[in-house]
């Protein structure tokens, strides 16, 4: 494991544990480390305040086509995860690792641990065994129509 200065760019490796320099605001500096599922970058994380560093990992939201009256049909990313702690802060929620969902775009649920998380999971995976019912009502409603 090597020391970078903060001048030259963190390139965030899965699995790798990546350190740093870091200059603090307040004075002096400390040696940072990533936990080893970070995939940040963490490029302007030279110096700082200490409640300023985040680690995390995203994985992504699906991208459903939806109608803006201005744009007509533009792709929009649904329930976006990401795995995030923040180690320095005053919560201690935020100081163990942590889910940040958001379900569409500008809405966040923040700090849910595994057990919320898991609810969350249940909650939208029994919606869309709901979803499966309004999909074979339509196709029963198609079939309908036709046969008129």
């Amino acid at each position: 494991m090597s020391i970078v200065s903060p001048e030259r760019p963190i390139v965030a490796e899965s699995g790798k544990v990546r350190t740093w320099l870091r200059r603090i605001w307040s004075g002096g500096q400390i040696v940072e480390s990533c936990p080893s599922w970070c995939t940040d970058g963490h490029h302007n994380d030279g110096d700082g305040m200490l409640v300023d560093l985040s680690h995390g990992r995203d994985y992504g939201g699906t991208l459903l086509p939806v109608f803006d009256a201005k744009e007509g049909t533009i792709e929009m990313p649904v329930l976006d995860a990401r795995i995030s702690v923040d180690p320095y802060s005053d919560s201690p929620e935020r100081r163990l690792p942590h889910v940040v969902l958001q379900p569409w775009e500008d809405e966040v649920m923040e700090c849910l641990d595994p057990a919320a998380f898991a609810a969350v999971i249940a909650q939208i995976r029994a919606h869309c065994d709901r979803l499966d019912d309004v999909h074979a009502a339509l196709v029963a409603a198609r079939r309908e129509t036709a046969s008129l």
